[in-house]
């Protein structure tokens, strides 16, 4: 180095390869996972592959860190909430989880965390609940397991 030439390393001519590897090790990463992280695991290994491919020409390491960097920023500030808006899945109800917030009578007494039976219109259902709930009062469905609602006394029912 003393004739004033850059000292061109393994490493300098070879870490374009070595980004490409690690993108796509993060994309398989992504299969294997699942959906859980979002895309983000193919959108980073992307970026890498990226900077890498970009960069393939240049023998210096530091290029491809900034390329693959500034590709990830891109993503992270400015393509990861619309890929996120448009991957959501909207929850809607189903049929069953309209009964969540209606009222009904309570047919066998519901002792706390106990089971109990009540009729909601003209289905009888197993009902759960946190408080003791005599026969004869008035509750409202909160919640919902399997076949079991979820209930507590109505407010301002029968008492």
């Amino acid at each position: 180095m003393g004739n004033g030439l850059i000292e061109v390393t393994f490493f300098d001519s070879w870490a374009w390869l070595i980004f490409i590897a690690v993108g796509l090790v993060m994309i398989l990463l992504e299969l294997i996972i699942g959906i859980e992280t979002g895309l983000d695991l193919v959108f980073i290994g992307t970026a890498f592959i990226l900077g890498g491919v970009i960069t393939l020409s240049m023998d210096f390491w530091v290029w491809t860190a900034i390329v693959t960097g500034v590709i990830c920023v891109i993503y992270v500030v400015a393509g990861r909430r619309y890929v996120h808006k448009r991957m959501a899945v909207a929850k809607e109800k189903t049929n069953i989880d309209t009964i969540i917030g209606k009222r009904g009578i309570v047919q066998k007494d519901i002792g706390r965390g106990g089971i109990g039976l009540v009729k909601i219109g003209y289905e009888e259902w197993r009902a759960r609940a946190e408080e003791d709930i005599k026969e004869g009062e008035e509750i409202t469905v909160t919640g919902i397991s399997g076949v079991t609602l979820t209930v507590k006394k109505t407010e301002g029912g029968k008492q």
